[in-house]
C-alpha cells in the first residue's frame, strides 16, 4: 500500500537547492501522486479534484447530447456528485479563480435538466470554465511556491489539485523526477521555472516498437500519418539496439515507428503504444486468422535525437498470497473480472470492466454510495497506517542521504590528497574538515533516529517478517492528542517527522490536526465518500458509454481506468478480509451486498459520533471495515488515552 514518494537522490537535490519544507512537501506530493503504485486517495487519478469533476460533468453532458448516454437519472447523478466535489474544493481556490461561477453554471444546468429532462443543454460555458480553472491551478502553484504562512489543510487540497492537473496534462513520474533533479542542480528555481517543468509544452518524440504476426502493414501511413515501418531483417543502425533487446525473434514481425507529441519520454511511450494498438484494430479485423501483437520493449527518440530503450515495468513479489483462504463464490466473478481489467491496455475497456467487477458483487448503480462509504472508512485506515510507513521510509532515506554526503566528502578528500602540492595544503585541510563534519552529522543522525525509533517501536508493535503494524490503533495513539503514558513516544514521532521534513512532517501534523478535532475528521471522511461516490457514478457511466455506444476514448479515460482499478482493489481488500475473518471463525460468509449495507450504516454512525464528540480517543481503525463493530469503542488500555 505505502510507497516512498522520493529517494535519497531527490532529497539531496532538494537539500542542495535550498528548498523550503513547503516546497519539498509540494514536490513530494506531486511525485507520489504520479506513482502508478499509489493506492486509492494517494494517486492523482483518485484525488479530490474540482478540475476532474468539471471535465466529467462536461463529458457526460456532451455525450448525452450526441449519443443519449448517459441517460436521464444517471446523467443527473453524475452532475450532482460532480457538483458536490466542486463545492468541496472551493476553500482551496481564491475567489478570483472563478470556481464558484463554474459551480453555479453546473448547478444551473443540473436544475434545468431536472425540471425538463428533454432539453439539450449548452455545454460551451462549462467548457470555457474548465480552461479557466486549469489555468487557476497553475497560478495556484506559482502562489504556493513562495508562500510562507500557510493553512496546511487548504494547501494539502491545493497540492492534490496541482498533482491532478500535472497528471491529466500527461507527465510521467520518472521523467519528471529526472527533469526536476536536473533543474535543481542549477540552484533554487523560481515559481515560473517549476510551473514550466510541471506543465511543459508537448514536444515531438518518435516511438519504435515491434508488431509481431506480420512482415508488413499495408497503408499504415494512412491510418497513422507520419508512421514508418521496416522489416526486422533490414540493416537499420537506429534499430539495432532494440532488436538485440527483443531477441530472439521467433515469428514474423515488423518494426513500426510513429511520431508522438508528448510532454516527456514516458508519456510518449504510452500515447504511441495506444495509437499503434488502436491502428492494429483495423488489421486484426481484416486478417482474422493472424495474431497481431504489440511487443513490450520499445525505443524512443526525443527532441535531443538520442534513442532511449525500455520496456514495461512488471512488479513482482517474493511470495504471492491469495486474497482470502475462503472460497467465496460471491467474489469469484469480481476476482476474475478485476484480473482481466488489470491486463487490458485500452483504458475505457479497463474502466468499464472495473464497474462490471463491482456490479458482479450484487451492488447496483443506485446504491453505489454504500461502497463509497466503505471506501472512505478503509481510506482512513490506510492513510493513518501509511503515515507510519512513510515516516520510517523517509527517516531512513534522510539517513542514507547523509551517508551519501560522507562518501562524497571522503572522495573529495582523496582527490585533494592525490593532487597535493605545497600550495594545496589548505584545500586538503578544508576537504578533511568537510569530511569530518559530514561524518559527524551522519553518526549523530544515526544515533538520534535509532533512539527515537526505538521509543516509537516500543509503543507500536510490528510483525517480525515484512514490516507491518500488528496493532494500528497503537500508532493511532501517537497521532491523537497525547494523554498519559504515550507522551514520550508521541514526542519521538514529532522529532522524527521534523528530521524527515517535507511531506512526511506535514502529513503527521495534518493527521494530528484532524484527530484533535472530531468534526474536522468527519468532514474529511465525507469528502472521501463524496469523491468515491462521484468516481463510482462515473465508472458506471463509462461502462455504458463504452459498451452501449462503443466509444473507446475520453478526456480523462486513463485516469478513470486507474481510479477504477484502485476502487476495485479496495473493495476486494475489504471483502477479502471480512470473509477471511469469518472463514477462520467457521462462520457463514456474508454476501458482499450485505457487507456494503452494514459498512454504509457503520460509516454514518461513525460520522454522527464524530460530530457529537469532543475527542477522537474512542476511534479505532483496527477492524474499521471488518465484521466486528469496533470503530467507536471504549478507550484502549495502556495507550495513554483513558
Amino acid at each position: 500500500m505505502a510507497r516512498s514518494s522520493s529517494d535519497a537522490g531527490v532529497r539531496e537535490a532538494f537539500s542542495a537547492a535550498g528548498l523550503t519544507r513547503r516546497q519539498q512537501s509540494l514536490l513530494h506530493a506531486v511525485l507520489r501522486a504520479l506513482d502508478g503504485g499509489s493506492a486509492l486517495g494517494f494517486h492523482a487519478a483518485t484525488s479530490d479534484s474540482a478540475l476532474v469533476a468539471l471535465i466529467r460533468a462536461h463529458d457526460a453532458l456532451q455525450s448525452h447530447i450526441e449519443h443519449d448516454q448517459p441517460q436521464g437519472r444517471q446523467l443527473l447523478r453524475v452532475l450532482r456528485t460532480s457538483g458536490v466535489c466542486v463545492r468541496a474544493a472551493l476553500p482551496g481556490f481564491p475567489a478570483r479563480a472563478g470556481l464558484k461561477a463554474a459551480l453555479d453554471e453546473l448547478e444551473a444546468t443540473t436544475a434545468a435538466l431536472t425540471a425538463n429532462p428533454l432539453q439539450r443543454p449548452d455545454t460551451r460555458v462549462l467548457e470555457s470554465w474548465i480552461t479557466t480553472i486549469a489555468e487557476a491551478v497553475e497560478e495556484r502553484l506559482r502562489t504556493l511556491w513562495d508562500a510562507r504562512a500557510v493553512d496546511l489543510s487548504k494547501e494539502a487540497k491545493a497540492a492534490a489539485e496541482i498533482a491532478v492537473a500535472v497528471y491529466i496534462r500527461g507527465r510521467d513520474r520518472d521523467a519528471l523526477k529526472h527533469d526536476l533533479t536536473k533543474l535543481l542542480a542549477r540552484g533554487r528555481p523560481g515559481a515560473a521555472e517549476i510551473s514550466a517543468l510541471l506543465w511543459p509544452k508537448p514536444r515531438r518524440h518518435y516511438l519504435t516498437v515491434l508488431v509481431s504476426g506480420a512482415r508488413s502493414l499495408d497503408k499504415l501511413d494512412d491510418l497513422l500519418p507520419g508512421a514508418r515501418q521496416w522489416p526486422v531483417t533490414a540493416n537499420q543502425d537506429r534499430s539495432t539496439a532494440l532488436l538485440v533487446k527483443l531477441g530472439p525473434i521467433t515469428r514474423a514481425g515488423v518494426l513500426v515507428r510513429v511520431p508522438v507529441d508528448a510532454a516527456d519520454l514516458g508519456t510518449a511511450v504510452v500515447l504511441g503504444r495506444r495509437a499503434i494498438s488502436e491502428a492494429l484494430d483495423q488489421y486484426v479485423a481484416g486478417n482474422r486468422i493472424a495474431d497481431l501483437t504489440l511487443e513490450g520493449p520499445w525505443q524512443v527518440t526525443g527532441p535531443d535525437d538520442k534513442p532511449v530503450l525500455g520496456e514495461p515495468i512488471k512488479a513482482s513479489v517474493k511470495r504471492a498470497a491469495p486474497l482470502s483462504a475462503a472460497r467465496s463464490e460471491g467474489l469469484r466473478a469480481a476476482l476474475r473480472i478485476a484480473h482481466i481489467a488489470q491486463r487490458v491496455e485500452a483504458p475505457m475497456t479497463s474502466a468499464a470492466l472495473c464497474w462490471n467487477a463491482i456490479e458482479s458483487t450484487g451492488l447496483v448503480a443506485e446504491k453505489s454510495s454504500r461502497l463509497a462509504r466503505a471506501c472512505a472508512m478503509q481510506m482512513l485506515r490506510q492513510q493513518v497506517i501509511d503515515a507510519h510507513t512513510q515516516l520510517r521510509l523517509m527517516v531512513a532515506e534522510e539517513v542514507r542521504r547523509l551517508a551519501g554526503r560522507v562518501r562524497k566528502a571522503k572522495g573529495a578528500l582523496a582527490r585533494a590528497e592525490n593532487a597535493l602540492t605545497p600550495a594545496d595544503s589548505d584545500a586538503v585541510a578544508r576537504a578533511r574538515e568537510a569530511w569530518l563534519e559530514s561524518a559527524a552529522a551522519h553518526q549523530r543522525a544515526v544515533g538520534e533516529t535509532t533512539a527515537l525509533m526505538d521509543l516509537v517501536d516500543a509503543h507500536v508493535p510490528m510483525s517480525s517478517g515484512k514490516p507491518a503494524l500488528t496493532e494500528p490503533d497503537r500508532w493511532l495513539d501517537l497521532l491523537l492528542p497525547p494523554l498519559g503514558g504515550a507522551q514520550t513516544a508521541w514526542d519521538a514521532v514529532t522529532a522524527l517527522a521534523a528530521f524527515a521534513g517535507g511531506l512526511t512532517e506535514e502529513t503527521v501534523v495534518l493527521w494530528r490536526e484532524r484527530l484533535a478535532r472530531p468534526p474536522l475528521l468527519a468532514k474529511w471522511l465525507q469528502d472521501k465518500q463524496d469523491t468515491c461516490h462521484a468516481l463510482l457514478e462515473w465508472l458506471y457511466t463509462t461502462r455504458n458509454i463504452a459498451f452501449h455506444h462503443g466509444r473507446f476514448a475520453g478526456p480523462v479515460d486513463v485516469a478513470t481506468a486507474h481510479a477504477g482499478r484502485a476502487v476495485v482493489d479496495v473493495m476486494l481488500e475489504i471483502l477479502g478480509r471480512w470473509h477471511s475473518t469469518q472463514h477462520a471463525r467457521g462462520q457463514d460468509l456474508t454476501p458482499p451486498e450485505e457487507i456494503f449495507k452494514i459498512l454504509a450504516q457503520r460509516k454514518d454512525a461513525l460520522s454522527a459520533a464524530l460530530h457529537k464528540a469532543n475527542s477522537c480517543h474512542r476511534l479505532s481503525i483496527q477492524h474499521i471495515t471488518g465484521p466486528d463493530e469496533t470503530s467507536w469503542s471504549a478507550p484502549r488500555r495502556g495507550s495513554g488515552s483513558g
